[in-house]
């Protein structure tokens, strides 16, 4: 199910928003799919973003079904699903045990994946619980020996009587690159105020829309994230359930990401990081319609650069052309760049979950890394560019003959 907008509201104030960018017909960026399943990879929706100039919240113009996004297709995403990855949520658990103790603690993790996070703290706390839209996912958490239910965080009153149910309230309560696809983040924020102690702590992770701007990762942007977050928007999204800012901090995961904690407490003092952040945003200007005209002329520009590029390259009798890295993000890029099979002869990625699948719209063919033991050389497109580092020292490893060039 669709639901298009003639005037579309924001998602925070209810107010009115503005086009600011229009990227094209798009599938869902994180669903892959058999060679059989052609006229589903085909599926398309036109990718809008929308500005609302109060509170600076840049959201999606076509809000689409999570059931669609997420139970109709076997979600591709895992927690654990590289050493960059697991290295991260690592950090991200010792981020945590600094703040609170641990031992006695009810932990829930909405968007928990894999389960891979909640299964650092599992010899620790009192009790884990995970929540996950995915009813694919879940399982597979499940039988990592991880709790955890099925269903749209916010919106499933099912999953809210499991929640409680299992217990009135959590100590603390994670939400990871999940609070940015939902459809209703009021209703999701107000939803984990209503399950969190009195005393605890909600902390989460968003990619950083103003890292997403400055830094051109236009790829970030795709239908399951709903919303893009500042630290200014954040704050207001938060305000909306009486939630106050008790830290917020930048870490590199997604090529920069907001990392954010609140409790029902208003701190005595604001913390010096959120001032902060808010003042360079100000002077960012992100609240303005005008500051995504230049934005979009750049990421015209630079896609007719890497298109001029990739067509000069001289490509040998016996080498393939090939992407790195079945990211989320790649779907993005190669649907909006016009990267098909005509362009590329497959991607190959470290996922189980991934491989022997297509790409959705471009329909190009998934391989294991090992695949590329059986070429006699190629040219790489690094698409996974916030793990292109550890990913390349792979790839060479395979194949010292592969060459490599970035977007």
């Amino acid at each position: 199910m669709i639901e298009r907008h003639s005037e579309v509201k924001s998602l925070i104030t209810g107010g009115g928003t503005v086009e600011i960018l229009n990227l094209g017909h798009h599938g869902y960026a994180d669903s892959f799919f058999s060679p059989e399943e052609d006229e589903k990879a085909s599926f398309g929706l036109p990718l809008i973003c929308r500005l609302d100039v109060e509170t600076g919240l840049v959201q999606t113009q076509i809000v689409t079904d999570p059931v669609d996004r997420y139970s109709g297709v076997d979600y591709s995403y895992t927690s654990s699903n590289s050493e960059t990855a697991r290295r991260h949520w690592d950090g991200f658990a010792a981020y945590v045990r600094k703040r609170r103790t641990i031992r006695d603690s009810k932990i829930l993790e909405v968007g928990s994946n894999d389960g891979y996070l909640l299964g650092q703290f599992s010899k620790e706390a009192l009790q884990i619980t995970g929540a996950d839209a995915s009813p694919y996912m879940s399982n597979l958490a499940i039988s990592k020996g991880i709790p955890t239910f099925a269903g749209v965080f916010g919106e499933d009153e099912n999953l809210l009587g499991a929640l409680l149910e299992r217990s009135e309230s959590y100590d603390l309560i994670f939400a990871n690159n999940v609070l940015n696809h939902s459809n209703s983040p009021v209703s999701f924020v107000k939803t984990v105020a209503s399950l969190l102690s009195k005393g605890g702590e909600f902390t989460f992770e968003v990619p950083y829309w103003l890292e997403t701007v400055r830094s051109l990762h236009f790829d970030q942007i795709y239908h399951e994230h709903v919303t893009y977050l500042t630290v200014t928007s954040a704050e207001k999204l938060l305000e909306a359930a009486q939630l106050h800012i008790s830290n917020v901090e930048l870490v590199d995961y997604h090529g920069g990401s907001l990392r954010i904690s609140a409790t029902h407490t208003k701190p005595d003092v604001l913390p010096s990081n959120l001032l902060h952040y808010k003042s360079i945003e100000e002077s960012e200007d992100l609240k303005n319609p005008n500051r995504y005209k230049h934005y979009f002329n750049e990421i015209l520009r630079q896609k007719e650069n890497f298109l001029m590029k990739l067509d000069s390259i001289s490509i040998l009798e016996d080498e393939v052309v090939f992407g790195v890295g079945a990211a989320a993000k790649a779907n993005t890029l190669l649907t909006f760049y016009g990267l098909g099979r005509d362009k590329l002869n497959f991607i190959v990625d470290a996922s189980e979950y991934k491989q022997g699948k297509i790409t959705p719209v471009t329909k190009i063919p998934i391989y294991p890394d090992s695949h590329l033991a059986t070429q006699k050389g190629g040219v790489g497109i690094m698409l996974a560019w916030n793990i292109g580092d550890a990913v390349r020292k792979q790839i060479f490893k395979i194949n010292p003959k592969i060459r490599m060039i970035g977007i």
